[in-house]
């Protein structure tokens, strides 16, 4: 759990750095960070970015309310939700909305754009709920639960 929670805070750091924030032999930890490669504990790094530096500061959750709310249909739904460049995350739930997307945009009128000729648009849906993003925390660093 330390070396995921010491690759979570900086995945561009040393096998060397990891080991000494650990505490373990070099080797030990490249062994282990392979071991968790392997077993896809860790499933990829990637490079977090500033969207306000994109020129995308404006952030939005749409939850969506799809009918009929068949495999195709969902799966459809989805796909183009995901498609779009300013889609960040797409989540299937359960409750009254079935979809919510979480959006990135330059401003309010791309936002209502994107909503009612892109979003209204897509098969199924039959109703949709915007929200702004007033903050966005995200947590870097997992943990274990029950360790």
């Amino acid at each position: 759990m330390r070396i995921l929670a010491a690759l979570q805070s900086n995945a561009r750091q040393t096998n060397r750095a990891v080991a000494a924030e650990v505490g373990l032999a070099p080797s030990t930890t490249l062994d282990r960070i392979r071991s968790l490669e392997q077993n896809e504990v860790i499933t990829g790094y990637h490079a977090a970015v500033d969207l306000k530096v994109l020129g995308r500061p404006i952030q939005a959750i749409v939850a969506l309310r799809l009918r009929p709310k068949t495999g195709p249909v969902v799966d459809r739904a989805v796909e183009r939700l995901w498609a779009l460049p300013e889609t960040l995350g797409v989540f299937l739930i359960t409750g009254i909305d079935d979809v919510i997307v979480h959006l990135s945009v330059a401003d309010t009128d791309s936002l209502r754009q994107l909503v009612l000729e892109g979003i209204s648009s897509i098969e199924g849906v039959v109703d949709e709920r915007t929200s702004l993003v007033f903050e966005y925390r995200q947590k870097k660093v997992v943990a274990a639960l029950g360790n």
